[in-house]
Order: C-alpha cells, then sequence, then structure tokens
C-alpha cells in the first residue's frame, strides 16, 4: 500500500540544525524565458506614407505647368492676334503673301497661328499621379495580408528552469526542475486592430488626393504612368515638397515591391531571478530533499509538535510578509484568522456530510435486517 507523507510528518522528522545547515549552504540559479511568435505586420511603409501626405497635398494645390504652343497655318480672316512667331514665319514663306501696297503694308492670305495652352501634363506632376496609384495598390494589397495574418496563431511560449545543490553532512544533493507552457491564439489583437484603423484613414487621406483638381485632369488626360528608374530634374532635387515624396517613392520601390508572406517576428525576454521568487524555490528544493530523506521513517515524534508547528507558522508567515512587505500586524491577523474560519468550516461540512451519508447507510441496513427477522 501507497505511504502517504504530508508536510507535517517531512518536517517532523528533521533536524532544525541540519535544515539551516542545508539553507545555508544552498547554492542555486533560476531563470525564466519568455517568447513570442506573432505572424509579422509591416508599419514603417504607414508612417512614411502618413509623413509624406501633406507635401502631395501642396503638389496637387500647386502643381508645375506647362505651356503648350500649337501652330497652324490659317487663313487670314480666322487670326485673332498677329505675334512675332507669325510675322516671322511669313517672312520666310512669301508665297502666303497676297500683295504688297503702295505704301509698303503686306497683305498677306494666310498666317500662321500660335495657340497657347496650359497644361498639367508635366513629368514632375505624372510622377505624383503615379505614386499616388501605387501607394493605393500597397495600401489594399496590405491591409488583405493583415487580414489574412490575423487567422495565423500568435505562439506564446514559457519556461522557467532552476538548478540547485546543497551539501547535508556527506551527502551532496542537486536537484533541477523545468517545466515549459506553450499557447497558441488566433484572435485579432489590439495592436492589429489599431494598425488597420490607421490604414482605413490612410486610404480615405490617400483617396482624396485622387479628388483634386490637378489628379482629376491628369486622369482624364489618361496620362502614361512613369516607370522605375525616377528621373530626378531640378523641379525634383530642389523642390523640398518632391523631395519628400521622391524619398517615398524610392522606399516603396525597395521594400514594398517583393511578397513577405507567412513571416513571423520573434519577441525573447530572459529574466535571471536572484530575489524572493528564487527565495520559494530554494524552500521548495529542501521539502524535496526533506521527502526524500524522511520516505522510510514517517514516524511523528510528538515531543517535537510544538516545536514543529512553530517552524511552519514561521515559514507561513515570513513568506506572506516577503509577498506583501507593507502587510501590518492587524492586517496579518485578519489574514489568518479569516483562513482559519474558512478552513475549520470546510473540515466540519466534509466531517457532517460523511456522518449524515453514513447514518443514512446504517439506518438501511438496520431496517433490512429488522424485516428478515
Amino acid at each position: 500500500m501507497d505511504k502517504i507523507l504530508d508536510v507535517f510528518e517531512v518536517y517532523a522528522d528533521a533536524d532544525e540544525r541540519k535544515i539551516k545547515k542545508f539553507k545555508e549552504k544552498v547554492s542555486s540559479n533560476m531563470s525564466v524565458k519568455i517568447e513570442t511568435s506573432k505572424p509579422k505586420v509591416e508599419s514603417l511603409w504607414i508612417e512614411k506614407m502618413e509623413n509624406t501626405l501633406q507635401y502631395l497635398d501642396n503638389i496637387l494645390r500647386a502643381p508645375t505647368k506647362l505651356i503648350i504652343n500649337e501652330e497652324e497655318v490659317v487663313q487670314i480672316e480666322q487670326i485673332k492676334k498677329v505675334t512675332v512667331e507669325s510675322i516671322k514665319h511669313l517672312s520666310k514663306n512669301s508665297g502666303f503673301i497676297e500683295k504688297i501696297e503702295d505704301n509698303g503694308d503686306v497683305k498677306p492670305n494666310k498666317l500662321l497661328n500660335v495657340f497657347k495652352e496650359e497644361t498639367f501634363n508635366t513629368y514632375e506632376n505624372r510622377f505624383i499621379y503615379t505614386l499616388i496609384q501605387k501607394m493605393l495598390i500597397i495600401i489594399r494589397k496590405e491591409k488583405k495580408k493583415i487580414l489574412e495574418q490575423g487567422k495565423l496563431p500568435a505562439k506564446f511560449f514559457k519556461k522557467f528552469d532552476y538548478k540547485g545543490k546543497s551539501y547535508n553532512g556527506k551527502n551532496k544533493v542537486d536537484v533541477e526542475i523545468l517545466m515549459t507552457s506553450s499557447t497558441e491564439e488566433t484572435d485579432m489583437t489590439d495592436d492589429r486592430k489599431e494598425i488597420l484603423e490607421r490604414i482605413k484613414n490612410l486610404e480615405s487621406s490617400v483617396i482624396s488626393l485622387t479628388l483634386t483638381q490637378t489628379y482629376q485632369s491628369l486622369e482624364k488626360q489618361r496620362v502614361p504612368l512613369i516607370t522605375p528608374p525616377l528621373k530626378k530634374n531640378n523641379v525634383i532635387l530642389k523642390n523640398v515638397n518632391f523631395q519628400y515624396a521622391a524619398k517615398l517613392w524610392d522606399f516603396l520601390i525597395a521594400e514594398m515591391e517583393t511578397e513577405k508572406q507567412g513571416e513571423y517576428t520573434t519577441n525573447v525576454k530572459e529574466y535571471k531571478e536572484r530575489g524572493k521568487s528564487k527565495k520559494f524555490i530554494d524552500e521548495t528544493f529542501l521539502l524535496d530533499y526533506l521527502v526524500l530523506q524522511n520516505i522510510e521513517n514517517p514516524e511523528i515524534r510528538n515531543k517535537h509538535k510544538k516545536e514543529i508547528i512553530e517552524q511552519l507558522v514561521a515559514n507561513m508567515v515570513e513568506r506572506t510578509i516577503d509577498v506583501n512587505e507593507s502587510l501590518t500586524e492587524e492586517q496579518l491577523k485578519n489574514l489568518v484568522s479569516k483562513q482559519y474560519t474558512i478552513i475549520k468550516y470546510k473540515k466540519q461540512v466534509t466531517t457532517k456530510q460523511i456522518q449524515e451519508i453514513f447514518k443514512k447507510y446504517i439506518s438501511k441496513y438496520v431496517q433490512k435486517i429488522s424485516n428478515i427477522r
């Protein structure tokens, strides 16, 4: 039959002097490792886009413009304004002269008409137009990726490692405790929700840029998108707004063009415990040793009973104060009194329940015997 040991029996058969010596000789190390692995969420691109929005808005509200000259030879009746270019062209094309008056006036039948028109179709503006489209593509792709990553589990791993040794006379005592815990969660984390909210606001801001007159004009003209590498002309190099736009362009091309699916980011924290927690485990080390020593001799010696109880209570009080050093004497008394009442009540209730069950079945047995007679 298995023999059950309790803490009281273990301490009862232990020599206080040896316990004290064992504690003095204890040499131990305790470490805790916490490792968290979560699906990687890139957020640097969000910050860079957010920081560039104002500069893009500045460009679209005051875009660079190009003056386009369209030249066409038309009948003299269609000419509204004779320009220097018209006179120069006529001097080179005398065939358009109908006649020359006696006073020297020249009457042409046709003249060069020059149409001047402003347009937003410049390389710099097409660069911004292309950049905004690229931003929207990346925003929607990354948002979809984060939603899909929300289905991947976040992994949490914890490891507790304790090694201790001590001496008791000629006995060398060693102990090793290794405990691990691992969990997985697939719920949408708060930081992921925060990222999605930032992306939502960012997308709304970029869409508002597409509603500006400059962007709408370029879209209506169906201007061609620019392709890398970016040609950094004087406007892009010297204008502060374009400088920030170019930095964002370079970042997106270098960092966001390649797919990075299923990546995890791992955060590891390691602690070397030298305080109260290790002290508790050292006590467990002692208790394990006492169990080992007393397994063959669990008899309780009544002459030590009072001393043993005092030692157990002292240990309990010491550990309680270690946990909360601000605990007052009155609070400690109330805490002990409360727990005493709870435990005593539990034992009384348990005993009473056992008695009731026993009485019930004894009564049935007596009745059965009576019926037989």
